[in-house]
């Protein structure tokens, strides 16, 4: 029989890049990688950094809380605070005013309000207020509905735009609705109508075609069927802004006392030093003036590129733009034509043929790690021309589906079984390494026969631990004072898991899930779970000291342990996947946890982990517990102290006594119960389940509990 033919290996290199540009557009076209590339576009707009607004004929004038708070309304205020505003803005040389607030009802205070701001729509021409194109979906189909303002605004020289904003996969707000279709007539936005009243288009029609949007002498490029992008300049308040009242503040409109200062139209006095009031100064004059709200609770400010801005403490926070501000950057764009443009289809061909090219020759003739680092450098040469276009020429090359077909090719050139080897123990260790000791990664790279990826049953210990009273010390910082105290306190409990060999299963805010005797088993991880539990009391302890003296919150932690048997394992899908424990002993630990607050106790265990750690701790039971959704009662007990720790006489003394009382309790001795737990509080006035217990036996000395009365009490809340 002959041989058959070898394959060329052009022919190959052609399979192996058809496949990668196909798997690679599969890919790119999922939700998932498209919001990625989104986020690449963030990367650009914060490798570029804020721009100057030197030049820049923008304004903002904030409906902020300090406005709410000086004027003798309170929000939603009357028409007649707009009318004012915008007169005083004509009269300080204002070229164009925009309201970012829907006019679309009568004013609750009376008619006699909107007359006022009607008076001024007609006589001004260089004012537009706001509406919107409402969309929603019902019945598997969108349905669209116009609110344009109140009829009674419509005038010969009044103007309106569109203020919808719409966000990406996301939920970032990158694009700008530049005009939207309404019962087939192309309706404006408040950006691209504010830009033909400054510069001084008002006869011009916005119309659009497949190149982009034409507003007079003006091409705006598009990114989707009504959006362009928006070249933000910078983080929220990079404009120029004021507070409202700062305008309203005139000889002739009263603010509250103690901020009415007439302001506005102090024409000054050079000769003490007093400057001018904004309606002399000139530094409203041939302005773009835009009134927006900037209180939080109106809800009117979103996340953009430019959400993490640094602080004066060079902290770095969430700061949402409000709406207007979103406005006014996508009015600069039009303003200085710096349209953020796609590049061209060639050109993104061109440096995928190119990548294909270096990907084939780097892995043909250069060993695995070279040719690893060869196609790395031309990733990272990649990534260095696209921010250089986004930053130099304002060009927008798409990232993900060039990196995707390159990556393809890479793997397609490499040997299977190698790379199948590697990515194993990659994977390995980017499970764990955040969450375990590193010498356990260790362990399981070297033999990942000790973890078996899906789940099976094992006897684990597992701790909960969380803040006392965390929302009402949050609601005391500022965001970026609660980030570092909860950093801190999270950095110095972690540390103390994972020098025991615990691992971190995950944080919920304050919270702590950590588990001990997984991924690879040891004996003792009851023992050890307590021990952990002991040191963070301990390190808390030093850590209060310290914040006592820096005059910051002194954090207090309660701590729940179970030890049973319980499914462990990846949990998830194939390609997202967390290495957790579930089970009724995980609930219970979580269950201990909070019921801590009962007893006024910090660290409570379970019978079950009593029965392992009884004879290496101090513990000393608390109850006999029925926690919500589970019929059968367990023991709980509080942890004190290892064994080896040397108690106060006075404490063990208690100790003794309390048990005593304990029991008495449970045989319903009452007054014997009380006298026992009395001489506890007489021994440790402070002793919370001594208090606990002597208050339950007064009572039920008092209204006996009856015989169906179990010594169980049932926990109502998780």
């Amino acid at each position: 029989m002959e041989k058959s033919k070898k394959m060329p290996e052009w022919l190959i290199v052609l399979g192996i890049s058809i496949v990668s540009v196909l798997a690679a557009l599969m890919l790119a076209n999922t939700t998932s990688f498209q919001t990625l590339e989104l986020k690449s576009l963030d990367m650009r707009f914060g490798l570029r950094g804020p721009l100057s607004v030197e030049d820049n004929p923008i304004v903002i004038l904030k409906i902020d809380d300090q406005s709410d708070e000086s004027t003798p309304h309170r929000w939603p205020w009357p028409r007649s605070y707009f009318a004012h505003v915008l007169r005083n803005l004509n009269e300080a040389g204002v070229k164009a005013i925009g309201v970012d607030v829907i006019f679309d009802q009568p004013d609750k205070y009376g008619a006699r309000e909107d007359d006022q701001l009607r008076e001024v729509l007609k006589k001004y021409d260089n004012i537009v207020l706001a509406g919107k194109i409402a969309r929603t979906f019902e019945q598997k189909s969108f349905s669209n509905m116009i609110f344009p303002p109140y009829e009674k605004f419509i005038t010969q020289k009044s103007h309106w735009g569109l203020v919808s904003l719409e966000s990406d996969l996301d939920g970032f707000y990158r694009r700008y609705i530049v005009g939207d279709v309404y019962n087939d007539s192309l309706y404006n936005s408040f950006a691209a109508t504010l830009y033909q009243i400054y510069t001084e288009q008002d006869s011009a029609t916005l119309s659009m075609d497949e190149s982009g949007f034409h507003l007079g002498s003006l091409t705006i490029p598009k990114y989707d069927v009504n959006s362009m992008l928006i070249n933000f300049i910078g983080p929220a308040y990079s404009f120029p802004n004021y507070s409202f009242d700062n305008v309203l503040d005139t000889e002739d409109f009263d603010l509250l006392e103690d901020f009415d200062l007439d302001t506005f139209d102090d024409p000054g006095d050079p000769e003490f030093g007093i400057s001018p009031g904004l309606k002399y100064s000139g530094l409203l004059k041939d302005k773009i003036v835009l009134i927006g709200s900037t209180m939080q609770e109106l809800h009117d400010n979103f996340p953009t590129p430019f959400l993490d801005a640094a602080g004066n403490d060079s902290i770095s926070a969430k700061v949402e733009m409000p709406g207007v501000e979103i406005h006014a950057n996508a009015l600069l764009t039009m303003l200085q034509n710096r349209f953020l443009r796609r590049v061209p289809d060639a050109l993104t061909i061109g440096n995928i043929l190119l990548a294909l090219l270096i990907t084939f020759f780097a892995t043909r003739f250069l060993p695995t790690l070279w040719s690893a680092a060869a196609v790395l450098a031309g990733f990272a040469g990649f990534v260095v021309g696209a921010i250089y276009l986004f930053s130099g020429y304002n060009m927008v090359i798409e990232m993900v589906f060039p990196t995707l077909v390159v990556g393809f090719a890479y793997m397609g050139h490499i040997l299977y079984h190698y790379l199948q080897t590697q990515q194993e123990k990659r994977m390995l260790r980017g499970a764990f390494a955040q969450y375990v000791p590193e010498k356990v990664v260790q362990d399981i790279v070297a033999n990942p026969e000790k973890l078996q990826l899906g789940g099976e049953e094992r006897v684990v210990s597992v701790m909960f631990s969380d803040v006392a009273g965390f929302t009402s010390i949050s609601e005391k910082l500022t965001p970026a004072e609660l980030v570092v105290l909860l950093n801190e306190y999270l950095t110095a409990m972690t540390n103390i898991v994972l020098d025991h060999n615990g691992i971190i299963d995950k944080y919920e805010g304050d919270a702590i899930m950590a588990e001990f005797g997984v991924p690879v088993p040891f004996d003792d991880h009851p023992q050890v779970a307590c021990r952990v539990a002991l040191r963070m009391q301990e390190k808390l302890v030093e850590m209060r000291k310290q914040w006592k003296k820096e005059g910051r919150p002194q954090l207090e932690a309660r701590i729940g342990i179970n030890t049973g048997e319980m499914i462990v394992g990846n949990m998830g899908s194939q390609t997202v996947f967390d290495y957790t424990v579930m089970g009724d002993h995980v609930n219970l630990a979580s269950r201990l946890e909070g019921a801590n607050k009962q007893y006024g106790t910090f660290i409570m265990i379970s019978e079950f982990t009593n029965a392992y750690v009884k004879n290496d701790f101090y513990t000393r039971p608390l109850d006999l517990i029925r926690v919500k959704g589970k019929e059968q009662p367990i023991e709980v007990f509080e942890l004190i102290a290892e064994r080896g720790q040397t108690l106060d006489s006075t404490y063990l003394e208690m100790l003794a006594v309390y048990q005593r009382g304990i029991e008495a309790y449970r045989k319903r001795s009452w007054n014997e119960a009380i006298e026992f737990f009395e001489y506890c509080l007489s021994l440790r006035e402070d002793d919370t389940p001594s208090k606990l217990y002597r208050k339950r036996c007064l009572e039920f000395k008092l209204n006996d509990p009856g015989p169906e009365w179990d010594g169980v009490f049932t926990m109502t809340t998780k």
